[in-house]
């Protein structure tokens, strides 16, 4: 079981304060899963996570917890921790949005990959991480993305250029980003259609 530490950066009012609710703890708000304060707005708490897959959401309550009524819970489905390993980990999460991770495998040729998309804010080029063994090269990229606007369906999909005297671009089939935590895309899964030569 890892001993994982969770951390938020928000800004609350005088007398709240930020609680971890989890599925180990049966979803009860209380001091127990209260998080501290560590510096203006950061918020940290760890604990040991027994759970697999561990289901957490943040809630902002009164301080000492007066009713139960006043718990403001973050909006969208529970976030979701998988692990693998009894290693110490590290979480940082952003108040009701969720880390959206790109990462697509190509082949030694592609020099510039794009991600296109219906939602203005994620129209960004990717950067080549490191070239891997077998000729292939790694193009990554990462933000977080407001729940609400991915519960209203954002479709993205990639447009690819190779190198060399006679450029050949490419662009993915469109897919559709969930509210799943930390989402990673995988081009394994992709089609590509050739869309100049």
């Amino acid at each position: 079981m890892p001993l994982v530490e969770f951390n938020l950066d928000i800004i609350l009012k005088y007398g709240q304060a930020l609680y971890l609710a989890n599925s180990q703890s049966n979803w009860v708000v209380d001091r127990m899963c209260r998080m501290t304060c560590i510096q203006d707005s950061k918020w940290q708490i760890s604990c040991d996570v027994q759970q697999n897959p561990f289901e957490y959401k943040y809630a902002i309550g009164d301080y000492f917890l007066q009713g139960q009524s006043s718990i403001q819970w973050e909006k969208g489905p529970n976030r979701i921790l998988n692990w693998n390993k009894d290693l110490a980990m590290t979480i940082k999460n952003k108040w009701e949005k969720r880390k959206i991770e790109f990462l697509l495998q190509t082949d030694s040729k592609t020099s510039i990959v794009i991600l296109m998309s219906n939602h203005d804010s994620i129209q960004k080029r990717l950067r080549n991480k490191k070239d891997s063994k077998d000729n292939q090269k790694i193009f990554t990229m990462s933000f977080y993305m407001d729940i609400c606007k991915i519960a209203l369906g954002i479709e993205v999909q990639y447009y690819l250029i190779t190198q060399g005297n006679n450029p050949i671009e490419f662009i993915s089939k469109p897919f559709t980003l969930s509210s799943a935590d930390q989402q990673y895309l995988n081009s394994k899964d992709l089609q590509f259609s050739k869309i100049s030569s």
